[in-house]
């Protein structure tokens, strides 16, 4: 079963990105199905965001690339800071070149 503990501030920031965006979607087993964003709380303030997606078949001759899917996550991520920006958020970028990027946030 996914973990989920209440947080009024990531309920706040997940209601920003719902507006304009795709939330996760996980199995119960925690496995992601449907790309989109994930907010968890970093500390008091903060929030950290990312972009999770599903694990591609390695058995598909069209899969995405490595690189393709690093290139997603840096565009989603990049979206994500423009709409929580908008909505009043102060976001730092992390990891620009990392595979995996992510943003922290705080109102």
């Amino acid at each position: 079963m996914p973990r989920f503990t209440y947080s009024e501030t990531v309920d706040k920031a997940a209601r920003v990105l719902f507006a304009e965006h795709r939330v996760s979607v996980s199995d119960e087993y925690g496995k992601c199905i449907a790309s989109g964003y994930v907010v968890d709380e970093s500390n008091d303030t903060m929030v950290r965001v990312s972009h999770r997606m599903p694990e591609p078949d390695l058995l598909d001759d069209d899969r995405m690339s490595d690189d393709e899917m690093a290139a997603e996550r840096h565009r989603m991520v990049d979206a994500y800071a423009t709409t929580l920006e908008a909505a009043g958020y102060t976001v730092a970028r992390r990891g620009p070149r990392s595979r995996k990027p992510y943003l922290l946030a705080s109102c």
